[in-house]
């Protein structure tokens, strides 16, 4: 049988005029440097990232190592006692260590000895990587592919398989594998998820859970295949709002019959095309989609008939799960509450669109002050998309509908802003004082219900309001 191949047999490895006078010094210096990790492997994927370097060094002792780099500018040696420095230049940053063993001290992720040992094997060193993918170098000195873990085999295969016996010494690596599953659209091998399951993933600290699940949902094409390893994985035991929901059998969603875990999946797959490349409104989407359902564990079983499992009774119910699972997780400020916004206004749109004869223009603009608009649809057309088969959805009639009514309101991009100020009411003759307030709000919101739609037509009716005020 013929060995699998990679997607790109002659990989472009771009190597940059600084990285080599940077592997030019360290060989002066009497070292070996070798590029490794997820820049290899990227670029073995046909997608390197050429400013994100990670250059192994063997042969030097840290001093010796500092000195070489010190010409290239400063170097921090926050990662030392790992035996690891950040060199940062004006071209780009570079992590360079030098070989290190390591033996688990305690349960936490930073209970670790570690013992630098420049003399170490290349073999040896990639051993301690998490997975074969993850263990191939690159001598660019040399212009040669260092595999002693085969890899490439497994790159070619779609395998993630642990690299040696030391992967179950850190259990974040259960996590990573479950995004690297979705990532990279690769089979995690079943001895690996043997080792993950047996793995306690209570020690380890939030921030490290997030940039995992961070990188599943903004980096994988097709998220949900990492997601569908969580059970197989044994995680969900440590996210309750999401066992729950992995937890329920078919029932009825939107009209049909489904399962709430496969559904949600779907949803998430279909959000991902929609991505914009802006990382914090992306994060928004992807976590509303991937949450959005976290309301129907929370109804009652007994009363979950159409009505109270309706889309906008599920997404009302939805709101306390989503920020008690949030905020365990990231400490990113109003994230938890804009997720929540956004799926509890998910239905909006259609329920709108279904009443669009009964004026839904105040509806709209009062909508616009909740949620941003764009997204708002992105998560409804993705939650549309995801009742049919890839490809098969029908034209999503209702946010077409509703993203028309939305820009010629002038509130598509953005909320509407009260035309009537309190220096209007000043230049008015009204005094400055508590009247002020109330008499704005009450302005603002004949304003979001169409009554007026200029500054003079607010000011006609401010003057016959102050005018009717005094002559009471």
């Amino acid at each position: 049988m013929a060995a699998p191949q990679l997607t790109n047999p002659m990989p472009d490895f771009p190597i940059t005029p600084e990285v080599e006078r940077i592997g030019r010094a360290v060989e002066k210096a009497g070292g070996r440097p070798i590029l490794v990790g997820g820049w290899v492997r990227d670029c073995l994927l046909g997608h390197p990232h050429s400013k994100d370097f990670d250059i192994e060094v063997f042969g030097l002792t840290m001093a010796e190592l500092l000195a070489a780099l010190a010409p290239f500018g400063p170097v921090h040696t926050v990662g030392r006692h790992f035996g690891v420095l950040k060199l940062s230049t004006r071209e780009a940053e570079y992590d360079i260590s030098v070989p290190r063993r390591e033996s688990k001290i305690g349960v936490r992720h930073k209970d670790f000895a570690v013992t630098a040992d420049p003399g170490m094997s290349f073999e040896e060193a990639a051993a301690r990587r998490d997975f074969t993918i993850n263990s191939i170098g690159f001598a660019f000195l040399e212009r040669k592919t260092l595999d002693p873990h085969r890899g490439q085999e497994d790159l070619a295969l779609r395998v993630l398989r642990h690299t040696g016996p030391a992967f179950g010494e850190d259990p974040l690596r259960v996590l990573r594998a479950m995004q690297f599953a979705g990532r990279f659209a690769m089979t995690i091998a079943p001895e690996t998820i043997g080792i993950c399951r047996r793995q306690d993933l209570s020690h380890l600290p939030a921030e490290r859970i997030w940039e995992e699940l961070r990188k599943l949902l903004l980096l994988s094409s097709d998220p949900s295949r990492g997601l569908r390893y969580a059970r197989a994985l044994n995680v969900l035991p440590y996210f309750p709002e999401w066992e729950a929901l992995e937890a329920m059998g078919e029932t009825e969603i939107d009209g049909n019959r489904a399962e709430p875990a496969e559904f949600t999946r779907n949803t998430v797959d279909r959000a991902a095309t929609l991505r914009s490349g802006a990382g914090h409104e992306d994060l928004v989407l992807m976590f509303a989609a991937w949450t959005h359902l976290f309301g129907l564990p929370e109804l009652d079983p007994q009363q979950r008939g159409p009505q109270e499992r309706g889309p906008a009774r599920i997404a009302e119910a939805a709101g306390t799960p989503i920020r008690r699972f949030l905020s365990r997780l990231t400490r990113e400020i109003g994230l938890p509450d804009q997720v929540a916004a956004l799926v509890r206004d998910l239905p909006t749109p259609e329920m709108l669109f279904a009443a669009r004869a009964a004026n839904p223009d105040p509806a709209i603009r009062r909508l616009a002050l909740r949620v941003h608009l764009p997204l708002l649809l992105k998560l409804a057309r993705a939650r549309h998309e995801a009742r049919h088969a890839p490809g098969a959805a029908p034209v999503f009639a209702a946010g077409d509908w509703f993203a028309g009514r939305a820009r010629a309101l002038g509130v598509y991009a953005g909320p509407p802003g009260p035309l009537l100020k309190g220096r209007h009411l000043l230049e008015l003759g009204l005094q400055p004082g508590p009247g002020l307030g109330p008499l704005l709000e009450q302005a603002f919101q004949l304003q979001l219900d169409g009554a007026f739609a200029t500054l003079d037509d607010a000011l006609d009716w401010a003057r016959a309001t102050l005018k009717a005020g005094r002559g009471s």
